[in-house]
C-alpha cells in the first residue's frame, strides 16, 4: 500500500453519532467539528476511527484544511453540511469560545476494518476521544492491516510489539 512520507498523520474519532464515520468515508460528509485545534494542515492523512458501533478504523481521508472560529460563526458557515442540529452543536461545544472545523476530502474506505483489539494488541494504540497523532511506522502497519488482501503473515491477533518493530 502507498503511504505518504514525512507528513503528520492524525486518527480522528468523529462525534459519537454512529453514522458520521461512514458518512465521511462515503463522501456525503466532508467536515468534522472539534472543540480543540488539531495541528492538521492541508494534505495531512486522516485515519477515520468509528467508536460507535464499529470500534474500528474504517479508512482514511485527506485534510483539505482547518477553519478555526467561534461556534456562532461555524454554525453560520457550516450548518448546512455538518449534519447536526443547532442543539446538538451547542451541547457538544458547551463552554467553548472557539472551535475548529476540519475539512476533509479523498475518502478511502478500507477493504477490512481494523478492530480496536488489533489497534491495542498489534500497534499498542488507544484511540483518543477526539483525535491523536500516529508515527509513520504505526501508519504503515495500520494501512497494511486495512488495505491489503493478504496482510503480512506475521500480523495476527497474537503479534507482539517486538514482532511489529521487526517488520517495520
Amino acid at each position: 500500500p502507498t503511504v505518504p512520507l514525512l507528513r503528520p498523520t492524525m486518527v480522528l474519532s468523529p462525534m459519537e453519532i454512529d453514522r458520521f464515520a461512514r458518512a465521511l468515508l462515503g463522501g456525503t460528509k466532508t467536515e468534522e467539528i472539534r472543540r480543540r485545534f488539531p495541528d492538521v494542515s492541508a494534505g495531512t492523512t486522516v485515519v477515520i476511527y468509528s467508536s460507535t458501533p464499529d470500534k474500528a478504523v474504517l479508512g482514511t481521508m485527506r485534510s483539505a484544511g482547518l477553519d478555526r472560529s467561534t461556534p456562532a460563526q461555524i454554525w453560520r458557515d457550516y450548518s448546512t453540511v455538518m449534519d447536526l442540529t443547532r442543539t446538538q452543536l451547542t451541547e457538544y461545544l458547551h463552554g467553548a469560545s472557539e472551535c475548529s472545523m476540519i475539512k476533509l476530502d479523498r475518502p478511502h474506505p478500507w477493504d477490512r476494518p481494523v478492530p480496536l483489539t488489533h489497534l491495542r494488541q498489534i500497534l499498542q494504540l488507544e484511540p483518543a476521544q477526539s483525535f491523536r497523532y500516529l508515527s509513520h511506522r504505526q501508519l504503515v502497519l495500520l494501512t497494511e492491516l486495512g488495505t491489503t488482501q493478504h496482510p503480512h503473515p506475521a500480523l495476527t491477533e497474537t503479534t507482539t510489539t517486538r514482532d511489529v518493530l521487526a517488520l517495520a
